[in-house]
């Protein structure tokens, strides 16, 4: 009777350390946050989802869409108000192309870079950002930097250096 017992035990545990050893291996295989969000970005640039590619990009890169957006608005006359995602426009990308496999390269506090492996054979380097939660009350980054989550940040375009010299000099006349 015991040694029936004891197999009914030892065989619950067992079956628990199964289920136990399989939920910390399926946690060691969870993707690390910024590889997640790199993942995210790419395949929503590989949809065409604008919006959701939106959702994962760095709060200054949204500003600088949101004014784009007001700048645009104002060209053509109030006519016709223009969304910020409006001004993020996806080109070249080739939807047949996916993500094959993801690694961190590197992480500190509040920058990270994700290589993405592609069908094509190419290797894209995502850069992302640490980003506080914002403050629902003031829009504002919260002190406690310990809630947040990653942003992919996109460079911004190279701009012609501008040359003051020749809006300052006299004119011809």
């Amino acid at each position: 009777m015991w040694a029936s017992g004891f197999a009914r035990v030892s065989g619950f545990a067992l079956a628990g350390a199964l289920v136990l050893g399989s939920v910390g291996m399926a946690c060691a295989r969870q993707d690390a946050e910024p590889v997640t969000v790199a993942k995210r970005f790419a395949e929503s640039a590989r949809r065409g989802d604008v919006e959701a590619m939106m959702a994962v990009l760095e709060r200054p890169a949204v500003a600088r869409l949101e004014r784009a957006a007001e700048r645009a608005s104002d060209q053509v006359g109030g006519r016709r108000s223009i969304a910020a995602a409006e001004m993020l426009q996806i080109v070249g990308v080739d939807r047949s192309i996916s993500i094959t496999e993801a690694t961190l390269v590197d992480q500190s506090e509040q920058l990270a870079h994700v290589d993405l492996g592609t069908t094509a054979g190419q290797t894209i380097r995502i850069e992302l950002v640490w980003e506080p939660a914002e403050d629902p009350a003031e829009g504002e980054p919260q002190e406690d930097a310990s809630e947040g989550s990653w942003k992919v940040r996109i460079p911004l375009p190279s701009l012609p250096p501008t040359s003051t010299s020749t809006a300052l000099a006299t004119p011809d006349a």
